[in-house]
């Protein structure tokens, strides 16, 4: 791999980091190594050091005493607190906003889409890409930047979560594209009472599919409605 260039350093470093484990790269488990990372990137251990902390905050790796870092393996039961927390927050952004986007908006939402109709089978980094920009158009409506900021810091860890399957991943682009629609139709209709369930259904009901195709007790989490 090429030496990173300044956008910041660090910046640089957690996103080639965060790609790496969104691309399995660094699969769930892997032990990362500062002092390897640094010599493949070309930097000093620091702005490593600091990319990992930030990856630990978003719940991408984690650390274990005596043992280190490594790639973090993310349970179906974390995937139901993340995806409930974020539509939980993307929730809050439609009652504070009361359901109203603007054409701007909506145009901006269909650029997405159509750039989700386009991408190949596979291409995970794109379909996270896309998924992260249409998603943030419903939580900038909250004009919250703390809110924004909490939102965006569960956002990979989800995403590691629900693409960590072979199985998920084939069809994975059709799939995006077909529920993202769904969830602008709802946002076009501007009743916030019907928002809401969409928002609930677009991230709850994965789950709910793995977890009974896991044989886990869905009688133990509440909000499987």
């Amino acid at each position: 791999m090429s030496q990173l260039s300044y956008r910041t350093l660090r910046e640089n470093v957690e996103s080639a980091l965060r790609m790496k484990i969104l691309n399995q790269e660094l699969a769930p488990g892997t032990r990362v190594v500062e002092q390897n990372l640094a010599k493949e990137f070309g930097v000093s251990r620091g702005p490593i050091r600091e990319a990992l902390r930030q990856l630990e905050h978003e719940g991408l790796v984690e650390y274990v005493r005596n043992a280190g870092c490594s790639v973090k393996k993310i349970t179906a039961e974390d995937l139901y607190e993340l995806y409930l927390m974020r539509a939980s927050y993307e929730i809050l952004s439609i009652e504070l906003c009361g359901g109203v986007f603007t054409g701007e908006e909506f145009q901006a939402m269909e650029r997405v889409l159509e750039e989700m109709r386009t991408i190949r089978d596979g291409d995970v980094n794109h379909v996270v890409s896309c998924d992260f920009a249409l998603h943030k158009i419903i939580i900038e409506k909250s004009r919250l930047p703390r809110l924004l900021k909490a939102w965006e810091e569960l956002n990979f860890g989800s995403i590691v979560a629900s693409i960590s399957s072979d199985a998920y991943q084939a069809g994975l682009a059709r799939r995006q594209f077909n529920i993202h629609s769904a969830l602008v139709d709802a946002l076009r209709g501007g009743d916030t009472a019907v928002i809401r369930r969409a928002i609930y259904d677009h991230y709850m009901f994965p789950v709910k599919s793995i977890f009974q195709d896991s044989g886990l007790p869905l009688e133990n989490y509440k909000f499987f409605a």
